[in-house]
């Protein structure tokens, strides 16, 4: 919450300006803390990379669920977001063996949900068996 020295230096005439004043001091702080630890996780991936592979991975995938939730709640642009993602992917892939691969989450096709293709897919199962 914010502290009564930040309070303090807010001076609205009206109640909801006063309001909105202190919304943003509180999300102003909320703001800079996420950003504190996307860096620290940042630190942590660059770290684990150079030493461990597993703690690499797990400590990208931490990352990656950070940098979204940091995109949702306006704190950054997706873009930077996308860009780190595809920044992080590349030197973890760099420091794997050769043939491994990391393992990414599949994308649904365009217009069509998971539900629509496993229906699809029921239903071409029933009209072979016929």
């Amino acid at each position: 919450m914010a502290s009564s020295k930040t309070t303090s230096k807010v001076l609205k005439k009206s109640d909801s300006g006063t309001k909105r004043a202190k919304q943003g001091i509180v999300r102003s702080q909320r703001n800079v803390s996420l950003s504190s630890r996307l860096k620290t996780q940042e630190k942590k991936v660059l770290a684990a990379i150079g030493e461990e592979i597993e703690q690499a991975k797990s400590a990208f995938g931490t990352l990656v669920s950070m940098l979204e939730k940091a995109v949702n709640k306006g704190v950054i642009h997706k873009n930077k977001a996308t860009r780190k993602k595809s920044l992080f992917h590349q030197r973890l892939q760099a420091a794997q063996p050769a043939g491994a691969k990391i393992a990414t989450r599949p994308k649904a096709p365009k217009g069509q949900t998971a539900k629509d293709k496993s229906m699809a897919k029921a239903k071409l199962k029933s009209k072979v068996k016929k």
